[in-house]
């Protein structure tokens, strides 16, 4: 038997997002959202209810907080505007969603620094109510945590008692206590474990990277400890080391940006032991050139650690950089990564200069969901949004190859040739899903090599006779 070896051309193949995530789903609507740039998200999961709330970099003027809801797993999504007349208040910011264990979804809005809100909407986002202040002045950077009943927020306290403060409800956000827990300001991550042990890491203005935790649901907290360093250089498309805290078991896994290595990097630090000891900072982007910000990092139910970020080739960034999307992948708690995975179909120009901070990665028992600010449009930065199986992002052999690029001009062999063709030549080869393969098989497969410092991909046909 033999097999018969045959190059055939393709002229081109379209954008996608890398398999196993599906084409991207855009979550703005058409009206009245073009002319607005949308930014600042945030996302939280129900069943196969996905809510999602940003702000708009129109905010100092157009009073209004895009909420969007999917019923159907995210095959698409109704946007609609939440505005609160009743503060006076136009600069609608900072925004965050929970789920509590009925389902019901809290709110909060940061009304310029001078106020933050929690609203609870019962009908999945078509009506809020049980509106309540949580805090009344000097309000940044708020991040929420919704556990059963009790919803704990921590932000900067930017005037009076500068500090990091956290306010706590047992009652569903019916009322809330507050209390300064750092004596210092600066970026805040929260999250809790399943043992009900709070953990908060913090960029420190001008400082460093601190961790504390809290044993009894925020009353007390252990004394802050350093754990690095922090270099940053805001850049047009983000202006700020954005971190993010995430926890499985006794291991605890934080992210921020950091400019140290000339350039946006996401960095991370973990710990095996509750947050005793940790490690060193490690980059965890795949690509070290140009620039990797708003890394998110979160662990799904089985302990796989998923991390999504921005990445553009550019350093310094500027109006016409071109951005794109991409996730991350461990099995073992973040001690090695499988290769990154473009989540975005394409790339994208952002178009404002600051395309927002909270952007996330949620998982649960059966998927990872992403969603991110997008300008491909061509006018202004929309949401979009993309989601994996847990199971198919866990196989090792990912889809590394980039689909955008041409299939060389055709060339007919038989299979003996094939390593002389490509003789001195580092290849890789791939199946029509993407995934790096051993060895050829019959029927279609891609190799992808370099030649004179140029990157080629073919289309192989494998005909066994």
């Amino acid at each position: 038997m033999k097999k018969k070896t045959i190059f055939s051309l393709i002229l081109s193949i379209p954008l996608f997002s890398n398999p196993p995530f599906i084409p991207n789903v855009r979550v703005s609507s058409d009206v009245p959202w073009d002319t607005l740039n949308q930014g600042e998200t945030a996302m939280s999961i129900w069943k196969d209810s996905i809510y999602m709330i940003s702000n708009t970099a129109e905010r100092g003027s157009v009073p209004i907080a895009p909420f969007s809801y999917s019923y159907n797993g995210g095959q698409s999504f109704t946007q609609v505007p939440f505005t609160d007349a009743s503060t006076g208040i136009i600069w609608h910011t900072d925004p965050v969603i929970g789920i509590d264990d009925s389902g019901h979804v809290h709110m909060l809005i940061q009304f310029s620094t001078s106020l933050l809100k929690h609203y609870l909407s019962r009908d999945g986002g078509q009506t809020w109510s049980d509106t309540t202040v949580v805090t009344g002045s000097g309000v940044d950077k708020p991040w929420m945590v919704v556990n059963k009943n009790e919803i704990y927020v921590v932000w900067q306290q930017v005037s009076g008692n500068t500090g990091i403060r956290l306010a706590k409800s047992t009652n569903y956000g019916q009322s809330f206590s507050q209390w300064e827990i750092l004596n210092a300001t600066g970026i805040t991550a929260l999250t809790m474990d399943k043992n009900e042990i709070l953990h908060l890491a913090v960029v420190v203005w001008n400082n460093g990277i601190y961790y504390m935790k809290s044993y009894d649901k925020g009353q007390t907290w252990t004394s802050p400890l350093y754990l690095s360093d922090y270099y940053y250089q805001s850049s047009y498309g983000d202006r700020a080391p954005i971190n993010s805290i995430a926890t499985t078991g006794n291991v605890i896994f934080i992210t921020w940006v950091d400019t140290r290595y000339n350039g946006w990097d996401i960095l991370a630090m973990r710990s095996e032991d509750g947050g005793n000891t940790w490690t060193g900072p490690f980059v965890v982007n795949e690509n070290m050139t140009g620039g990797q910000c708003k890394g998110w990092a979160t662990f799904d139910p089985y302990g796989g650690l998923h991390v999504t970020y921005y990445s553009t080739p550019d350093w310094p960034t500027n109006q016409y950089s071109l951005f794109s999307f991409w996730y991350r992948f461990s099995s073992d708690s973040g001690k090695t990564f499988y290769p990154a995975i473009r989540i975005s179909d394409v790339e994208f120009r952002s178009w404002a200069d600051f395309m927002g901070e909270y952007h996330i990665c949620v998982a649960d028992s059966n998927y990872i969901y992403a969603e991110w600010t997008d300008g491909r449009n061509g006018d202004d930065n929309d949401l979009y949004f993309s989601k994996a199986l847990l199971s198919q992002v866990k196989l090792k052999e990912n889809y590394v190859f980039e689909p955008d690029k041409k299939i060389e001009f055709p060339v007919i062999l038989k299979t003996k040739y094939f390593s002389e063709l490509l003789n001195n030549k580092e290849f890789s080869l791939y199946d029509v899903m993407g995934r790096k393969i051993k060895g050829m098989k019959s029927g279609i497969s891609f190799v992808r090599y370099k030649e004179n410092k140029k990157e080629r991909l073919k289309k192989i046909i494998v005909l066994s006779k």
